[in-house]
C-alpha cells in the first residue's frame, strides 16, 4: 500500500487582528512539514494572509505539547480557531490535492468563515455535474 501524499494552499484573506493571527498560526502544525504563512498588502493597504504545506494540516497544539501525541480533535481546534481570526465578510478556502499513487486522486476545498464551515469534494461536484449534463439524476460512477 502506498502513502497518501497531498498539498494544501489557501487563498489570501483578511484577519481581525494580525498579531493574534500570527500567534495562532505559530501553533498550527502540518502532518509532514511545517506550515508556511505568507502575507501581502492589498491595494487598500490591508495585510492579507495565506498559508500552505505539504502533507496537510494536522492541527493545533500548545507550545509544550508533542504534536505526535495529539488526537484528531486538534484539527477541529484548528478550524474553530481559524474561524475566530478570519475577518467578517471574508473567507479562508483551504484547497487540498492529493493521491495515493493512482489508486485514488482527490481534490477538495474547505471553506471557513467566521460563523460557518463547509467541505466540498471535487469528485462529488464532478459526479453531480455529469449527471446534470447527461440529464440522468441517477447516474453514478466509480473514481477509485
Amino acid at each position: 500500500m502506498a502513502n497518501y501524499n497531498c498539498a494544501i494552499r489557501t487563498n489570501y484573506f483578511n484577519v481581525k487582528n494580525a498579531e493574534a493571527f500570527e500567534a495562532f498560526m505559530s501553533r498550527v502544525y502540518g502532518s509532514e512539514e511545517s506550515v508556511e504563512v505568507w502575507s501581502k498588502t492589498d491595494e487598500d493597504g490591508r495585510t492579507k494572509y495565506a498559508f500552505g504545506c505539504y502533507g496537510g494540516i494536522a492541527g493545533l497544539c500548545d507550545v509544550d505539547e508533542d504534536p505526535d501525541e495529539i488526537d484528531d480533535s486538534a484539527y477541529d481546534a484548528f478550524i474553530n480557531g481559524l474561524q475566530e481570526h478570519v475577518a467578517e465578510n471574508d473567507a479562508v478556502i483551504i484547497f487540498e490535492v492529493g493521491n495515493e499513487n493512482l489508486r485514488y486522486v482527490v481534490g477538495s476545498a474547505e471553506i471557513i468563515t467566521s460563523n460557518d464551515c463547509k467541505y466540498i469534494s471535487i469528485q462529488d461536484l464532478a459526479t453531480k455535474q455529469t449527471a446534470e449534463m447527461l440529464q440522468n439524476p441517477e447516474w453514478k460512477t466509480q473514481c477509485d
